[in-house]
C-alpha cells in the first residue's frame, strides 16, 4: 500500500488529468477526511503506509471531486467566519465573500442600531449569516427564514453545532411571508440576505460544479437575476424600522440594475462594499425616513 505522501501524489495526477484546479489541496484535503487527521498530523505522518480500505476510500472520493462534485459536498464540512458549517446538496455553499455582509452588519451594529438589534436572515440556507452574527451580537434577536425546509434542518443543525440555537428563531416560507404572524411589522432594524441572483436566461455564467450541484433555488433569480431585489425592497418596509438597513450581495456586474431598483424604492444606497477582486459585492441600504 502507499504511504500519505504517494497516495496525495496519486489523488493529485488524478484530479489533474479530470482539468479540477487546486488538485494538491483537494487531494490532501480528501485524504485528511478520510483518514480523520488534520492537515499538520497529514504532513507528520507522510511516510506511513495507507490500509487497503483507507486507500480505497480516498480514491473513490478522489473519483468524486474528479466528476465535478465540490469539495463540500464530499467532506461535509466548510469553513465561514472561523466556524465550521455542515453543508449538503441542499444548500448553498457559504462563500468568503459572504463574510463581507457579516461584517457590515457588525459595523451598523456598532454603531448605527440600538443595543439589542432585531435581525432577520431572508433565505438562511446553511445559516452561515445567521450563525455568525450571533457568535458576535449576543444581545441581538435573530430570525433565520428559507422557503426549503431541508434547508432550515441544515440551518439548525449549524446552530446546534456552533452553540447558537438558543439565539436563533427559523420561520419556513417564501421571503417575508415566512414572518407573517410573528409581530416584527416595523421592529427589523436590519435584513441581511445572500440572495439568488444568477439570471436563469443565462446559467451558464456560473460554474458546471455550481449549477449541477447546488440547489437552484439558492441561484437562480429570475430571467434577469433581480426578482429578489424587487421583492425584497417592495416587502422591507412593512417589516423595517424607519432608518432600518437592507444588507446584501450583489452579483457581478448587477450594481447598475439594483441601484436603479433602490431609487424606485423608499430606500437610499448608503454604502458599497467591494470584496477583495475590487468588485461591488455587498450593498448597504437605508430605509428612508
Amino acid at each position: 500500500m502507499p504511504t500519505i505522501d504517494e497516495a496525495i501524489a496519486e489523488g493529485v495526477g488524478r484530479l489533474h488529468h479530470a482539468g479540477q484546479i487546486d488538485e494538491r489541496r483537494s487531494a490532501k484535503l480528501l485524504l485528511a477526511h478520510v483518514l480523520g487527521i488534520d492537515q499538520a498530523q497529514l504532513l507528520s505522518r507522510s511516510k506511513e503506509h495507507l490500509n487497503e480500505g483507507s486507500y480505497q476510500c480516498f480514491l473513490g472520493l478522489v473519483e468524486r471531486r474528479a466528476a465535478g462534485e465540490p469539495l463540500q459536498h464530499i467532506t461535509g464540512r466548510q469553513e465561514f467566519y472561523g466556524l465550521e458549517f455542515i453543508v449538503t446538496p441542499a444548500v448553498l455553499i457559504p462563500r468568503p465573500e459572504t463574510e463581507f455582509l457579516v461584517e457590515q452588519v457588525l459595523r451598523l451594529a456598532g454603531t448605527s442600531l440600538q443595543r439589542n438589534p432585531v435581525i432577520v436572515d431572508i433565505g438562511t440556507g446553511s445559516g452561515c449569516i445567521a450563525v455568525a452574527l450571533a457568535s458576535r451580537l449576543p444581545g441581538a434577536r435573530l430570525i433565520a427564514t428559507d422557503i426549503s425546509p431541508a434547508a432550515l434542518r441544515i440551518a439548525r443543525l449549524n446552530a446546534e453545532r456552533n452553540g447558537a440555537a438558543d439565539r436563533i428563531e427559523f420561520l419556513e416560507g417564501d421571503m417575508f411571508q415566512a414572518l407573517h404572524g410573528a409581530g416584527l411589522e416595523g421592529a427589523v432594524d436590519v435584513i441581511a440576505a445572500n440572495p439568488p441572483y444568477v439570471p436563469s436566461a443565462d446559467p451558464h455564467t456560473v460554474e458546471r460544479q455550481v449549477r449541477d450541484y447546488e440547489p437552484a433555488v439558492a441561484l437562480f433569480g429570475g430571467e434577469d437575476g433581480l426578482a429578489f431585489y424587487s421583492r425584497l425592497l417592495d416587502g422591507a418596509p412593512d417589516y423595517l424600522k424607519p432608518g432600518g438597513y437592507i444588507v446584501c450581495e450583489i452579483g457581478f456586474s448587477q450594481l447598475d440594475a439594483v441601484q436603479r431598483l433602490i431609487r424606485q424604492a423608499a430606500f437610499d444606497l448608503a454604502e458599497i462594499t467591494n470584496d477583495l477582486q475590487g468588485i461591488p459585492r455587498t450593498l448597504t441600504i437605508k430605509r428612508r425616513g
